[in-house]
C-alpha cells in the first residue's frame, strides 16, 4: 500500500487570502502603482475635489489588505513633511501655486492641500509598488529625486504650478535625493527589523 503525503493548508493564509481585496501581493503592489498614478493625475488636475476621492481610495484599499496600521506612521511623517518642503518652496520661490495656496490669517499661507494630498499618496505606496526603491535606498533616492522636476514640471503643463526659475528645480531635486534616502533606509529598517 503506499502512502500519500498530504500538506495541511494553513488556515490563516486561506483566511486572509478570501478577505483579502487582492489575493496575491504582487497584485496589491500593482493596484497600489496604479492608484498612486490616478490619485497624482486626480490631484494635479481636479484639486482636492478630485484629490480627495482618489486619496480615499488608496486609504480604503490599504484598510481593505489590513496595511494601513503599518502604513499610518508613513502617513503622518511624509504628509508633515511634504506641507512644509512645499510651503517653503513657495516662500524661496522655487514654487509658485497661485490661488490654490491656503491662506491663513496674519499672512500666512501653505502649500495647497492637494499637494500634500500627493505627498500622503505617494507615503501609502512606501510599503508597497515602491519597495523596489526601500530595498534599494541609494538607487530609490536618486531615482525620485531626479523625477521630482520632472514631475513638478508636468504640473505646470497641466497649471497646477509655475515655476519662476528652473535653477530652484536642481535645489528642490538635492533635497529630495536626501529625503528619499532617509525615508527609503528609514522603511527598510523598520521592515526589517519587523
Amino acid at each position: 500500500m503506499r502512502q500519500t503525503s498530504v500538506t495541511p493548508i494553513n488556515a490563516k493564509v486561506a483566511d486572509n487570502a478570501g478577505k483579502a481585496l487582492f489575493a496575491t501581493p504582487g497584485r496589491y503592489k500593482v493596484a497600489n502603482a496604479l492608484l498612486l498614478k490616478v490619485a497624482w493625475l486626480c490631484c494635479v488636475l481636479g484639486g482636492v475635489a478630485y484629490g480627495a476621492p482618489a486619496l480615499a481610495l488608496m486609504c480604503l484599499a490599504s484598510f481593505w489588505q489590513r496595511e494601513l496600521h503599518k502604513d499610518l506612521p508613513h502617513v503622518l511623517l511624509l504628509g508633515a513633511i511634504g506641507l512644509c518642503l512645499d510651503t517653503l518652496w513657495m516662500y524661496l520661490g522655487v514654487l509658485d501655486y497661485g490661488g490654490a495656496a491656503i491662506t491663513l490669517p496674519l499672512g500666512l499661507t501653505l502649500a495647497p492641500a492637494w499637494i500634500v494630498m500627493l505627498w500622503l499618496a505617494v507615503s501609502l505606496s512606501i510599503r508597497h509598488s515602491l519597495i523596489f526603491m526601500v530595498n534599494r535606498p541609494l538607487l530609490g533616492a536618486l531615482v525620485v529625486g531626479c523625477g521630482s522636476p520632472l514631475s513638478y514640471l508636468t504640473g505646470e503643463q497641466f497649471g497646477a504650478v509655475a515655476i519662476p526659475s528652473m535653477q530652484g528645480l536642481y535645489i528642490l531635486a538635492a533635497v529630495w535625493i536626501v529625503l528619499f534616502y532617509w525615508v527609503f533606509n528609514r522603511a527598510k529598517t523598520q521592515l526589517t527589523a519587523g
